[in-house]
């Protein structure tokens, strides 16, 4: 996240809205110093609306090279899976995050996952760790701190099953069903579904 967008988020601005809040932001500040060049030079006829389209344009173009949309920022292809006796495990009303020692993609995550939960202090969000030991919680707590709760997956047949080899995988748990998310669809969409859903 970029200061642009954290300024949004962080006056309760959806993740949606916070992604695409700044784009407008700066082609409104580009057609403002157009406007501002055409009185300037006085500026008339095509010249000037050369300047007020080109000069936005611009702007904009600028500011998507440094922070570029990518396919999977707002993307929301979720799975909903009913919930079974060998899913006791994931306990309800939380946000699981099915995780890989080592994996840097998980720890990636935990920048958006706290900013999760500092718009939501409610929100348990819990990262548990397949194929792991005590020494991998260890490594998850040392960069996670005490922003989440962390635990080993007791059956990784199952936890391996509902990532299908993608890790982080997200989960979120409820009393008949769970709604699953890869790392590739779980974009600005799923977040706002998941701060809708446990902040309530």
């Amino acid at each position: 996240m970029n200061s642009f967008e954290m300024y949004f988020l962080s006056n309760g601005f959806l993740w949606c809205s916070s992604r695409l809040f700044p784009y407008l932001a700066f082609v409104l500040f580009g057609l403002l110093f157009a406007f501002l060049l055409v009185w300037i030079l006085g500026l008339k006829g095509h010249v000037k609306a050369l300047f007020l389209v080109s000069i936005p344009l611009v702007v904009l173009s600028f500011y998507f090279a440094m922070f570029p949309i990518y396919q999977g920022d707002f993307s929301n292809e979720n799975q909903q899976i009913k919930r079974d006796y060998k899913m006791g495990e994931l306990k309800l009303n939380r946000l699981v995050v099915l995780s890989l020692p080592g994996c840097p993609y998980c720890l990636e995550s935990m920048e958006r996952m706290r900013i999760v939960k500092q718009r939501h202090p409610s929100i348990t969000i819990e990262y548990k760790v397949c194929h792991g030991d005590s020494a991998s919680l260890l490594w998850f707590k040392k960069y996670g701190k005490k922003d989440f709760v962390y635990s080993l997956a007791t059956n990784v047949d199952m936890t391996s099953k509902l990532a299908q080899g993608l890790y982080p995988t997200y989960v979120l748990s409820r009393k008949s069903y769970l709604i699953v998310w890869s790392v590739e669809q779980f974009g600005m969409s799923g977040i706002d579904e998941v701060e809708a859903s446990l902040s309530k």
